[in-house]
């Protein structure tokens, strides 16, 4: 029997669970991704962080029999917003690449449900009634790309960071997040910037100099840590599970091509 073609593209990946359920995703050993608490995606700039983001939200709107969850994704952007050309190419181009029906096609985009924010806008959606939007668009994953941004459009002046500030928004915005992420087996990926360190205590290698943004406040209340890394000299990149309340620290390479991500054995 013919097999059915799939987001996955004939890689090998484990389960990302949810709730009872299971669609593949990266390979993190015999764990994996677990939803009900928020998933740094960081890295520099060119790692593949946004890359990531589009098949994460690729894995839940598309159909089970094609590999996905069948549920509705809430990807939000914050320092862009994304062009129809970008949301053809990220989004649209790997459906139909899979050879749905028309109908299968246009009931998979509707599960997708975009959203551009700047940072007042985002504040005032996630605290009116934000619970009530997540229930009745039957959202199961949440993206944000990016958190930093949003962070410095409000608190970063030309001198100075308001710090004091940026830790009360976090301290909420965990508050609300946390909740709802438990109370309804949510998924949560949110991409932070890095930001170098130049100090030699910190390590010999470039990326020992590189440390996410945001602070403890942010990096207190995270489940998951990835952290995308890229050798350019020979085009190599990895992602690092660099900390887990569930996931030992560990390492898995994948590739960025014209069709996604694809991860290797």
């Amino acid at each position: 029997m013919e097999k059915t073609p799939s987001i996955e593209n004939d890689y090998q990946f484990c389960g990302l669970i949810s709730g009872m359920k299971r669609y593949k995703t990266i390979k993190l050993g015999p764990e994996s991704i677990n939803n009900r608490s928020v998933v740094e995606i960081t890295g520099e700039a060119g790692t593949g962080k946004s890359k990531l983001c589009y098949y994460f939200a690729l894995k839940t709107i598309l159909p089970e029999k094609y590999g996905g969850l069948e549920k509705s994704c809430l990807f939000i952007t914050s320092f862009k917003a994304l062009s129809d050309e970008q949301k053809v190419e990220f989004f649209e181009n790997p459906v139909k690449s899979l050879g749905l029906s028309e109908e299968e096609i246009e009931s998979t985009l509707k599960r997708l449900v975009y959203r551009h924010f700047n940072f007042e806008e985002f504040q005032r959606f996630i605290n009116e009634n934000f619970e009530k939007f997540l229930v009745e668009n039957k959202i199961q994953t949440i993206i944000i790309d990016n958190i930093t941004c949003l962070c410095d459009e409000k608190f970063q002046e030309m001198k100075k960071y308001d710090y004091p500030g940026r830790h009360n928004f976090l301290f909420d915005f965990f508050l609300v997040f946390d909740g709802l992420l438990l109370k309804y087996n949510l998924f949560c990926f949110c991409v932070n910037e890095v930001r170098a360190v130049f100090d030699h205590e910190v390590g010999m290698y470039f990326y020992d100099s590189l440390r996410p943004a945001l602070g403890k406040t942010w990096e207190n209340n995270l489940g998951t840590r990835l952290f995308l890394k890229r050798e350019k000299k020979i085009d190599k990149r990895w992602i690092e599970v660099s900390f887990s309340n569930y996931l030992i620290r560990q390492y898995i390479e994948f590739k960025v091509t014209k069709k996604g991500i694809k991860f290797l054995d």
